[in-house]
């Protein structure tokens, strides 16, 4: 490739790049289909004014391709197949990112070599911003620096990658106060990210640097007593949810630890059954009929687990394999394998790679092999522009639908994308007729047979109808569908309660019994909550409420005894 198309690729990519850093990361759909949208646009003009490309046909490869793939072709038997085709449109930037940088190594390098300037520039304007209160919920979590990404944990990750890189730029032969700048900002955001995991690997990291770079000892005791003093500055300035604090914490509550674990004993039992994948959000859905403790979680804090839910086994190992891979060879710069084996650690603890900025740092580091030239041909000329087309379409619709519900508008979500099951049941609350409820959750309850919510709502519509048995019915279900919803079954005690007392105003025995038996039937139904509860589903701060109150279990007992005395 001619040096100016290849400084107008690195000069698309950065863009790329701090398009998504600065958009959350790529965490939201939205932002991922804008950046296809400049990706695509880069691949339809290199197709066009070239004759070739480069494609590294390697295990790599194989990984992002099936990656990419893996995520549409789940929305055929997925929990949700809208919601699952909208995984697919969010992942897609990351093949279309491999392509690229398989075509110019040079501009790679200069991608990685960019990167700690880009965490610098994150870390100083967003710890700005925090001091504004206006701005802080963009850039801060309960008081600890998100950085743009808006949770603080890939944020740290991604400057202990600044760290680590801006390391290996040091130029030994002289005072090199730009890379230390560097690496004083990556520790600075890390203590004030408060995530003990990368501190951790941060220790871990030093360490290994120092142990394979002697010369850098005298540089390593210097920068350790920085750290000391910088964390001494912050905390007199008022910044006492660092990490110290935060370790404090831990040692006190470890609820966070216990309940990562329960959050993966819980999803294995998941994958016995889904092998394939369940499609994006798919483990969202199903998650409440399967889980032992009482939790609420979008991903399950492993990004291994997390690919094997959604888009089943073989591709999530082929993507570790991958990073494997390169960890283990023995060609790959230090560096690299350093980095690459920080992301991967770091991946098994939490939900990195939602993120797609974190998937393409992660493309910057694998090692390429097998990079070959294949000649253009009119298909892959018409493949991309239909790619691009149809992004532009995707954005249209799926990405305005994602964009409407982050900012809270549901209705414009639903309307830009009826696939969006999110909004409908965001939608689904907000809604005050019972026709209303009934046809949301109809329309939800056709694609996903999984929202409890939904058949919550169904229970509600058909008590304001008066149809007592469809209520019980469908009420019985939400419950079995989400045991650990405490209010669903006083939602439940209190309709019954209302029903029995009109049931025997109008002298309707038989069915005031029947309501009354099945009040009768709720202490137990929350007992089995108990049974089926974890050892980890007790260690973690919410426990589940595995009894009624006592007044409650008046309530049924007065039920009881006014049935007995008529």
């Amino acid at each position: 490739m001619a040096k100016d198309k290849q400084n107008l690729l690195y000069y698309f990519l950065a863009s790329t790049l701090i398009l998504a850093g600065v958009g959350g990361g790529g965490y939201f759909c939205c932002v991922s289909i804008l950046m296809s949208v400049i990706l695509l646009s880069v691949i339809v003009y290199i197709l066009e004014k070239s004759g070739s490309f480069f494609i590294a046909y390697d295990i790599n490869l194989a990984a992002v391709a099936s990656l990419a793939a893996g995520y549409f072709l789940t929305s055929l038997w997925a929990v949700d197949s809208w919601m699952a085709l909208t995984g697919g449109i969010k992942f897609l930037p990351v093949f279309l990112f491999f392509f690229l940088i398989c075509q110019s190594l040079e501009s790679r390098e200069k991608l990685i070599r960019l990167l700690p300037l880009l965490g610098s520039l994150m870390t100083l304007f967003s710890f700005v911003m925090m001091q504004f209160t206006v701005f802080q919920m963009y850039v801060s979590v309960a008081g600890r620096l998100a950085g743009f990404f808006q949770y603080p944990n890939t944020y740290a990750i991604f400057m202990l990658v600044c760290m680590v890189t801006a390391v290996y730029m040091l130029d030994l032969k002289k005072i090199d106060w730009m890379c230390a700048v560097h690496i004083f900002a990556a520790l600075a955001g890390i203590y004030l990210s408060g995530s003990r995991t990368v501190l951790v690997l941060a220790v871990f990291a030093i360490l290994l640097i120092l142990g394979s770079r002697r010369e850098l000892l005298k540089y390593g005791i210097i920068g350790l007593g920085l750290i000391i003093a910088l964390a001494v500055i912050l905390a007199l300035c008022g910044y006492g949810a660092g990490v110290f604090s935060r370790f404090v914490s831990m040692a006190q509550n470890s609820s966070t630890f216990w309940g990562r674990l329960l959050y993966a004993r819980d999803a294995l039992k998941m994958i016995v059954k889904y092998p394939l994948g369940m499609g994006y959000y798919g483990y969202y859905f199903v998650q409440q009929e399967w889980q032992t403790g009482v939790y609420s979680v979008v991903n399950v804090h492993n990004e291994l687990i997390q690919l094997i839910l959604d888009i089943g086994i073989a591709p999530a190992f082929l993507m570790y394999g991958a990073i494997l891979r390169s960890v283990l060879s023995k060609t790959i710069s230090e560096r690299n394998r350093l980095i690459l084996l920080l992301i991967l650690l770091h991946s098994l603890f939490d939900y990195d790679f939602q993120f797609i900025v974190m998937y393409c740092v992660l493309l910057l580091f694998l090692e390429l092999r097998n990079v070959q030239k294949v000649r253009i041909s009119v298909l892959s000329k018409a493949t991309a522009v239909a790619a691009l087309l149809g992004a532009v379409w995707a954005f249209a619709s799926v990405g305005l639908s994602d964009y409407f519900y982050i900012k809270g508008n549901p209705q414009k979500a639903v309307q830009s994308y009826d696939g969006n099951t999110m909004a409908k049941i965001e939608l689904l609350k907000e809604s005050g007729s019972a026709e209303e409820m009934a046809e949301l959750a109809d329309s939800i309850l056709e694609v996903n047979r999984h929202v409890s919510v939904a058949y919550s709502a169904k229970a509600r519509a058909a008590f304001s109808e008066g149809d007592v048995e469809a209520f019980i019915k469908y009420k019985l279900i939400a419950i079995q569908m989400a045991p650990y919803q405490y209010e669903e079954y006083t939602d439940y005690l209190d309709s019954l309660v209302y029903c029995t007392k009109l049931y025997l105003q109008a002298d309707d025995m038989e069915s005031a019994e029947f309501c009354v038996e099945q009040a009768e039937k709720i202490p137990k139904m929350l007992e089995e909550v108990g049974e089926r509860t974890s050892s980890l589903g007790w260690r973690i701060k919410d426990r589940p409420k595995a009894a009624l109150s006592q007044k409650d279990l008046e309530r049924i007992e007065e039920m009881r005894s006014r049935i007995e005395n008529e």
